[in-house]
C-alpha cells in the first residue's frame, strides 16, 4: 500500500466513527492494522482532498456540500460506509430528493443494508410514495422477524423522522393490514397515531397490542398516555393499576401510577403508592420529595417532615429539603423554625423563594422595614424573578396598609412588565383601597381580555362593583361567571351572597353566605353573613356568627366596621 492509500484509509476510518482525530503520535504498526481494517481501494490523489472537504463541510453544517463530496467519493470507492456517510449528510440537510438518490446508491453498494432501506422508505414517504416505501419496509420486517420487537422499533424510528405526522400515519394504515396479529405492529401504530394526535386511533391500537400480549407493560403505558392526553388522568390510573398489581417490583411503573393518581387529585391514593416506593427505593430523592409534598398538601405534616428529614441526608438535596421543612414549620404556625429552615437554603432554585418567605415572616412579625430592606437587597436572575420580587414587596406594603407605597411599587414593575397578570391583580387590590375604582376596572378587565376564564379576576371585579358601586347586575354577571368556573370556592360564594344581598334577594344571599362560612370561617364572610342575618331579623344568629368571627380575628377591620355600624358590642 502506498503512502497516499495509507493516509486516505486512516482519514476515512476517522470519518466513519464520526469524529476528527486529534494531533498525537501514532504507532506505525497500529496505523497499518487500522488501515487494513478499512481496506480502501487505491485512490487518485484528489480523493483525500474530497474526503477532507466533505468532513469539514459536515462539521460546519454545510450538509449539501458534504453530501456531494461523499457521493463523489462513494462512486470512486464503492464503499458502503462512505455511501452511508453521504446519505446521513443529506438527511441532516433535509434534502429528501438527495437522500433518496444517495440511499439507493448505498443499497447498491450493500444490498443487505436494512438501514439503507429505512432511509429510502423515509424519503419515499415524505414524497407521498407510500406503496414504494412499503416494499422496502416489508423487506426490513421480513429480515427482522426474529428480533425482539419484530423490527417495528426500527419502523417507528423511521416514521418519527417523517415530519408530517399524518403522512406517517397514512403509511402505517397501509402497513398494519398485513400484521393484524402482531402486537408490536399495533404498538408502533399507536405511537405514530399518538404523534399525529389521532388519540382514538392510538387508544385502539394500544388496546389491541395489550389484548394480543396481555403481560406487555409498554402497551398499557401507551394506553395511559392516551388517556392523559384526553384529559382523563383517572382513567389512565385505572388502566395502569392492573400492570402495577401484576408487576409490584417495577418501581418505574409505580412512580408513573403515583403521578397519575396525583394528576387525578387522588392524593391519598398517590401518597400510599409513594410510601410503597419509599420502601422499594429508599434512597431515591425524587420519591422522597414527591411523597413529602403530597403529604404536605394533605396537611399530614409529621409524614411530610419524616420524608424531608430523609431527603436532607441525600447529597445535593439539602436546599430543597430545607425549603420544604420551612413550609412544614409555617403550616404549624411555627414562624421562628420556618425562618431557620429558610435561612439554611443557600443557593439553587429554592433560594429566592426562601428569601421571599423570610421577608413575609419578618413583615408578619412586625418588622416591615427590615423585610423591605431584605427584599430590595435581592438580585433577580431574570424578568420573571424581578416581577415576583416586586409583587411580594407590594404585598408586604399592602398588608401594612401602606397602599400608596404599594401602588408605587406596582406601577414601577408594570412599566417593565405591563402584561404581568399577578402584578395587574395586585395593583387592582391596592387601587380599591385608595378608592381608585377606575384603575381596579382597568387592570382587571385587562386581565380578562387575555384570560377570560380567570376566576380570581372575575370575582375581584364583581365583588368590587357590588361593594363599592351600585352596578349590582353587572357585578352579579362577573361573579356568576367566576362561580361557574369554581363552584366550591368560599371567596366566590361569599361574593355571590353579598351581591344577592345588594340585589335584595336575602334568602338566596343567606344560602350562599352559609355555604361560604361552612367552607372557611373567614372573618369577612362572618361579617357579611352576620349583617344579612341582622337585616332579616335574626339578631341572635347574627351575634353568634360575629362572636365566632371575632374569636378568630379580634382586630379585623371589616368585622369591626359592621359591629360599629349596627351598634353591637360583643
Amino acid at each position: 500500500m502506498n503512502n497516499l492509500n495509507l493516509i486516505t484509509g486512516l482519514v476515512i476510518a476517522t470519518f466513519l466513527v464520526g469524529g476528527c482525530a486529534t494531533t498525537r503520535p501514532v504507532n506505525a504498526d497500529v496505523a497499518r492494522d487500522k488501515a487494513k481494517e478499512v481496506a480502501p481501494l487505491p485512490l487518485p490523489r484528489g480523493a483525500l482532498y474530497q474526503a477532507l472537504v466533505a468532513e469539514m463541510a459536515a462539521q460546519r453544517g454545510q450538509f449539501d456540500v458534504a453530501a456531494e463530496q461523499y457521493q463523489a467519493l462513494t462512486r470512486i470507492t464503492r464503499d458502503p460506509r462512505v455511501a452511508e456517510r453521504a446519505t446521513r449528510a443529506a438527511a441532516m440537510g433535509r434534502d429528501d430528493k438527495k437522500v433518496l438518490e444517495l440511499s439507493q446508491e448505498w443499497l447498491e453498494t450493500n444490498p443487505r443494508s436494512l438501514d439503507a432501506r429505512l432511509f429510502i422508505a423515509a424519503a419515499l414517504i415524505r414524497q407521498g410514495q407510500l406503496d414504494a416505501a412499503r416494499e422496502h419496509v416489508d423487506v426490513v420486517l421480513a429480515e427482522s422477524a426474529n428480533a425482539p420487537d419484530h423490527g417495528f422499533g426500527a419502523v417507528s424510528s423511521l416514521l418519527f423522522n417523517v415530519t408530517d405526522g399524518k403522512a406517517a400515519l397514512a403509511f402505517m394504515d397501509k402497513l398494519i393490514t398485513k400484521y393484524q396479529d402482531d402486537p408490536y405492529a399495533h404498538y408502533a401504530y399507536g405511537q405514530i397515531a399518538l404523534r399525529a394526535e389521532a388519540l382514538d386511533a392510538a387508544l385502539r391500537a394500544a388496546e389491541t397490542a395489550h389484548r394480543l400480549k396481555p403481560d406487555w407493560a409498554n402497551a398499557v403505558v401507551l394506553q395511559t398516555r392516551v388517556w392523559q392526553l384526553k384529559g382523563e388522568p383517572g382513567r389512565a390510573a385505572d388502566v395502569l393499576q392492573e400492570v402495577v398489581d401484576k408487576q409490584p417490583e417495577d418501581a418505574g411503573l409505580r412512580m408513573i401510577y403515583a403521578r397519575l393518581l396525583l394528576s387525578a387529585t387522588r392524593y391519598d391514593a398517590s401518597l400510599a403508592q409513594l410510601e410503597m416506593l419509599a420502601k422499594q427505593v429508599p434512597d431515591n430523592p425524587e420519591v422522597l420529595l414527591t411523597a413529602a409534598l403530597v403529604a404536605l398538601d394533605l396537611k399530614q405534616l409529621d409524614t411530610a417532615e419524616r420524608y424531608l428529614n430523609r431527603l436532607l441526608l441525600q447529597p445535593q438535596q439539602g436546599n430543597a429539603a430545607s425549603y420544604y421543612l420551612g413550609a412544614v414549620a409555617e403550616a404549624r404556625k411555627d414562624q421562628p423554625t420556618a425562618k431557620k429552615w429558610y435561612l439554611a437554603v443557600t443557593d439553587g432554585e429554592h433560594y429566592l423563594p426562601a428569601q421571599l418567605r423570610i421577608a413575609l415572616i419578618m413583615a408578619d412579625q412586625g418588622d416591615v422595614d427590615g423585610a423591605l430592606k431584605n427584599m430590595r437587597a435581592l438580585t433577580p436572575g431574570d424578568a420573571v424573578q424581578k416581577a415576583r420580587i416586586a409583587n411580594i414587596e407590594g404585598s408586604i406594603l399592602y398588608q401594612a396598609e401602606r397602599y400608596a407605597a404599594a401602588m408605587e411599587v406596582y406601577n414601577a414593575a408594570l412599566k417593565e412588565a405591563p402584561d404581568n397578570i399577578d402584578l395587574l391583580h395586585s395593583r387592582a387590590l391596592a387601587a380599591e383601597r385608595l378608592d381608585r375604582i377606575d384603575i381596579v376596572e382597568q387592570d382587571l378587565k385587562a386581565i380578562l381580555q387575555r384570560e377570560p376564564a380567570n376566576a380570581a379576576a372575575l370575582n375581584t371585579l364583581g365583588y368590587t362593583l357590588a361593594d363599592r358601586t351600585t352596578r349590582y347586575q353587572e357585578a352579579y354577571d362577573y361573579i356568576n361567571r367566576a362561580l361557574e368556573l369554581q363552584p366550591q370556592d368560599f371567596a366566590i360564594l361569599d361574593s355571590m351572597g353579598w351581591v344577592l344581598f345588594k340585589l335584595g334577594k336575602h334568602a338566596e344571599a343567606l344560602t350562599y353566605l352559609r355555604r361560604s362560612w361552612d367552607a372557611d370561617q373567614d372573618p369577612e364572610v362572618g361579617a357579611h353573613l352576620g349583617e344579612v342575618l341582622w337585616v332579616t331579623g335574626d339578631q341572635p344568629g347574627a351575634r353568634e356568627i360575629w362572636r365566632r368571627a371575632l374569636e378568630k380575628a379580634p382586630d379585623h377591620k371589616v368585622l369591626r366596621g359592621v359591629l360599629q355600624r349596627f351598634g353591637v358590642k360583643l
